[in-house]
């Protein structure tokens, strides 16, 4: 992640950068003056909310597919970006311009310079600037990702008729709770009385609703759908069933991201589509395809950096896992293709190190250390030593990012086709290898030169 925010010389940027001296604060005061000064520009779409500690960017760029082979103009928030600020806003596939979303920030500014004067948080800062751009494109609905938790997030700000929750796991703890109830209820607070939640784990979301005093209308995996992952997939794609009372009947899919947990992403997605279905009927007197018919399009679904191939001979994959839970799903993804992997590894300092090394113990080959600038990154030394802790039996390698990537792939080509890289364990670390240049995802250069204007 480009934590200096800058990534275009415009003056909107600017004025980002300006506010990340000032951190991040959760609250919603602020963010809702300021979509009143711009007009509240959340009112001229309808929103979609999707929470949840893994599987956010995942679930709803299959959502923003589905809605988008509807026939529906569709905007997607996300977070956060690896190079470039505007890789967080896209109108169908494709990335807005730089210039539109510095007249969008430049917007923002003048709206908080008013009396009496605002001081957002950057977050807070680009929420508002992408819901008033999302208006100047006129999306007809917008999918937001949640930045952090969920109840005192700037998105929930807005009126989602559909809300998300995907996979709970132990992150961001010392702001949402060293529990998974207290986690839960943090995310929970994106749900609205009389609409659609869809969530993965009812047994904590339920009980946290019931501390909100909420009452959607949970649809959830498990009860609602059944999710049956299916072999004889061809390559690069993996085969899912889903069946249930949400739906007609068995729904078969083709997806392009792979692992488990991406079938449980995608049966959220249909969920989610099918709730916004019959809330568009109500509303808007239209009749969106059913799901069987929009549902092959998970089949091209990518998302930059989630299990990315790229390159082959030998292979190499890139997965912005961040947290133990994302670790141990790219884990289970490596063990399925090889037992034999390298992994280039980097972790932030406030992440549980030694659990996610641990994840690794039963697909990696050796580790690669590469030595990061970035200041939130645990010293590659001291990561060495949690290694030495977990796997003593693991090869360790500390050097610089290409040194670790040219060996690992010469390694990897030594060992044969059973072998592979896998570059994970930072968002941070892996925005800040693809600016240096030695790590390429090719998804992402598609993204960014694949602009709506």
């Amino acid at each position: 992640m480009n934590e200096a925010m800058i990534s275009h010389d415009g003056p909107g940027h600017h004025f980002l950068a300006r506010l990340g001296q000032r951190g991040m604060e959760l609250g919603l005061f602020r963010i809702v003056q300021l979509l009143e000064r711009l007009g509240r520009p959340q009112d001229a779409f309808a929103v979609i909310a999707v929470a949840g500690s893994d599987g956010k960017g995942s679930t709803s760029a299959m959502l923003t597919a589905l809605l988008v082979q509807a026939g529906l103009r569709v905007g997607h928030y996300t977070s956060p970006h690896l190079v470039e600020t505007r890789e967080r806003l896209l109108v169908g596939d494709r990335c807005v311009s730089a210039e539109s979303l510095d007249q969008a920030l430049c917007a923002v500014a003048a709206a908080c310079e008013t009396q009496p004067a605002l001081d957002p948080t950057p977050f807070e800062a680009l929420t508002a600037a992408a819901l008033w751009l999302l208006r100047a494109m006129e999306v007809q609905v917008a999918v937001l990702e949640v930045g952090l938790g969920g109840r005192l997030d700037a998105v929930n700000a807005t009126d989602p008729v559909v809300s998300l929750i995907t996979h709970l796991s132990y992150d961001h703890m010392a702001i949402l709770g060293d529990t998974l109830p207290q986690i839960a209820w943090e995310k929970a607070g994106i749900a609205r009385d009389g609409r659609a939640l869809i969530c993965e784990q009812p047994s904590l979301v339920r009980p946290a609703l019931r501390r909100h005093g909420l009452t959607p209308r949970v649809l959830a995996l498990g009860t609602d759908v059944q999710v049956v992952v299916l072999p004889g997939a061809p390559a690069g794609k993996q085969a899912v069933e889903l069946s249930g009372p949400a739906l007609d009947g068995p729904l078969q899919l083709e997806l392009g991201l792979l692992g488990r947990h991406q079938a449980n992403n995608a049966a959220l997605a249909v969920l989610g589509y099918l709730a916004f279905a019959e809330w568009w009927q109500q509303v808007q007197h239209q009749i969106l395809p059913p799901a069987e018919e929009v549902a092959p399009v998970l089949s091209q679904v990518a998302w930059p950096c989630r299990a990315e191939l790229a390159g082959s001979g030998p292979r190499v994959l890139i997965d912005a896992a961040h947290n133990p839970a994302g670790i141990a799903a790219l884990a289970q993804l490596l063990g399925e293709q090889g037992r034999d992997w390298q992994i280039v590894l980097a972790v932030r300092r406030d992440r549980d190190a030694a659990a996610i090394v641990r994840a690794f113990a039963d697909c990696a080959a050796a580790f690669w250390l590469p030595r990061c600038s970035g200041p939130t990154l645990l010293p590659a030394a001291e990561l060495a030593a949690h290694i030495d802790a977990v796997l003593p039996a693991a090869d360790v390698a500390v050097a610089s990012l290409g040194r670790c990537l040219r060996e690992a792939k010469a390694e990897a080509l030594r060992r044969g086709p059973n072998s592979g890289v896998a570059v994970t364990g930072s968002q941070h670390a892996i925005g800040e290898w693809l600016q240096s240049g030695d790590l390429q995802s090719p998804l992402l250069a598609l993204r960014l030169g694949n602009v709506c204007k």
